[in-house]
């Protein structure tokens, strides 16, 4: 992809993420890319096009940083920070995309379906052996509960929430919520 379609990309799916799929016209894109409408039609052929070229951008970036999660024990606590830090913090209008995927016109619903199922595999998979690998107090059924909670709870926070939220404090609530966890799992073994 050249420097332009790349531009393009990034600059459509931050006015999506911000304006929804409805509320983005090409002439917004266009005016921020600095070339006229129908120059658009040199990268894409219609705003679907576009569109669910966004999509597959949010979702391959999402596998990306799931996959690249190390589910080996002698490190587990830090890789799911960093993995919460980059995938809820540092890519704010991704999450903001992801979360107004909601709201996506019906033609893109199976794709959006197909892609978060995918999505949820592999995350789910590497919770499995995140599980395995490590010595947490508590069952492997209630940790992944608890990762994804606190997941899709951050991601919705996050779209939402108007000042920034620093990395720092996700991870602190996040390590509150682990001792809450396993503390509680730790009476229950009594």
């Amino acid at each position: 992809m050249n420097n332009t379609s790349e531009k393009l990309i990034q600059i459509s799916m931050r006015t999506f993420s911000e304006m929804g799929y409805y509320g983005t016209s090409l002439n917004n894109i266009a005016n921020e890319l600095g070339i006229k409408k129908a120059s658009l039609y040199n990268y894409f052929n219609s705003k679907d096009e576009l569109y669910e070229q966004c999509i597959e951008r949010c979702m391959n970036k999402g596998m990306k940083l799931i996959e690249s999660i190390d589910t080996q024990p002698h490190n587990a606590h830090e890789e799911l920070l960093k993995f919460f830090q980059e995938y809820i913090y540092d890519s704010e209008y991704l999450v903001k995309f992801y979360i107004q995927l909601s709201f996506a016109p019906s033609n893109f619903k199976q794709m959006i379906l197909e892609n978060n199922k995918k999505l949820a595999i592999v995350f789910n998979s590497k919770l499995v052996d995140i599980h395995k690998n490590s010595e947490f107090n508590v069952n492997r059924d209630d940790f992944i509960l608890f990762i994804n909670m606190f997941v899709y709870g951050w991601l919705y926070r996050r779209s939402f929430i108007q000042n920034n939220v620093t990395p720092d404090k996700i991870i602190k609530e996040f390590d509150q919520h682990i001792k809450i966890l396993t503390n509680q799992s730790n009476a229950d073994n009594s």
